[in-house]
């Protein structure tokens, strides 16, 4: 199995810090713990790959690679997150979303391509 994890792209706002990060040389502000975290609880054998949005594209053979996409953000990554899942939708990827979007059940999540959050964390 190969499981793409997908951190969403930061609008550009004062708080991505978009601006500021290369003096400090750095190219995000806040990397994907989450996404990092449940990698570590998937069994070995499956093939894992990062992109965090912030850094580079999401390719077209990223998604050619993948079996499962797994999504984490926060809600100011949601037209991000949106994108990206529809991306995948196209492609006839399942997608995985998990994070504090998932967790806050806002009006950001009652539109396709989200559907209703279900109770999946209960399963790790």
């Amino acid at each position: 199995m190969n499981v793409l994890m997908v951190y969403p792209e930061f609008p550009d706002t004062f708080w991505s810090f978009k601006h500021a990060l290369p003096f400090q040389g750095k190219r995000s502000a806040y990397p994907p713990l989450g996404l990092l975290t449940i990698s570590s609880l998937l069994p070995q054998r499956w093939q894992k790959r990062l992109v965090d949005l912030n850094v580079r594209r999401l390719r077209d053979s990223d998604l050619d690679w993948a079996d499962l996409v797994f999504l984490s953000g926060m809600l100011v990554q949601s037209p991000s997150m949106k994108a990206q899942i529809a991306r995948c939708k196209a492609r006839g990827l399942r997608t995985v979303v998990g994070g504090p979007i998932a967790s806050a059940k806002g009006p950001a999540l009652r539109d396709p391509p989200f559907g209703q959050p279900t109770k999946s964390v209960e399963t790790w």
